[in-house]
């Protein structure tokens, strides 16, 4: 019997070990396979709002008459993370690639512009990581090893949702807006922004100072040149001159 147990420090009481009490076969079902054969984490969505693990599992027994749960993983709105399959069977969610896959499932139905929790993806990108880092899985060690469904080879289907481009970076990038503690690479990024912050703004202030010296040479030299005499009117100079004229043409008392 497949039987791989996991401890997810990162996750905390979050990790939720579900094989033996949930419908179905967790460790048999459908069939073992060594975990070098894995060669990617599928990202998945149930497509429905608020079911419980023991729904989806009862749904994958009746509806579709399979011997137990599809995914190996499922989480909830509240980022906890069930582990409903053993890593060691290939279980039911990417056709053709069963063999080849980890299938991860956030509950939930992420079309029209509808996105997991901020609790989802952060614990999501905590148990990708784990698993990248898991030394059996000899072929998943980068996060380009995390898929949306829809991504693997040969696959019809929007899952695990329109908008899963957008969060799947959060995925990768573990942004969230659960504030925790920062790991030590976040806050060395966070140290390197707010030093290249600080160069920005000193380049601003030398610049600024740099514009108000050539202000003031610009204003020195409007004042040390001398004024510039103002042409005159070229209509009036022609008037005066027709009126010299007249008086030289006409002599005073000769008037017509």
């Amino acid at each position: 019997m497949a039987k791989t147990d996991l401890n997810i420090p990162s996750l905390g009481d979050k990790f939720i070990d579900l094989r033996d009490s949930l419908p179905g076969d967790a460790y048999t079902w459908s069939w073992e396979r060594p975990l070098s054969q894995i060669n990617y984490l599928a990202i998945h969505h149930t497509g429905v709002e608020n079911q419980t693990p023991s729904q989806i599992a009862n749904s994958h027994i009746t509806a579709n008459g399979w011997g137990g749960i599809g995914y190996h993983f499922l989480i909830d709105k509240q980022g906890f993370v069930y582990y409903t399959g053993d890593i060691s069977t290939a279980r039911a969610n990417v056709a053709n690639l069963n063999e080849q896959v980890l299938g991860i499932c956030l509950i939930g139905n992420f079309v029209s512009g509808e996105v997991p929790s901020q609790e989802q993806l952060d614990s999501t990108h905590k148990l990708c990581e784990f698993l990248i880092s898991y030394s059996e899985l000899s072929n998943v060690k980068s996060w380009d090893k995390v898929r949306g469904h829809t991504e693997l080879p040969n696959q019809s289907t929007p899952c695990p949702g329109d908008n899963w481009p957008s969060w799947r970076i959060q995925i990768v990038e573990g942004v969230s807006l659960v504030f925790n503690t920062p790991s030590p690479n976040s806050k060395s990024q966070v140290d390197s922004l707010q030093t290249s912050l600080a160069y920005v703004n000193q380049q601003v202030f030398t610049l600024q100072e740099a514009l108000q010296e050539k202000d003031k040479e610009i204003m020195e030299l409007k004042k040390s040149q001398p004024e510039i005499a103002r042409p005159k009117d070229a209509t009036l100079t022609i008037v005066g001159a027709l009126i010299n004229l007249y008086k030289f043409l006409i002599p005073p008392g000769k008037e017509m």
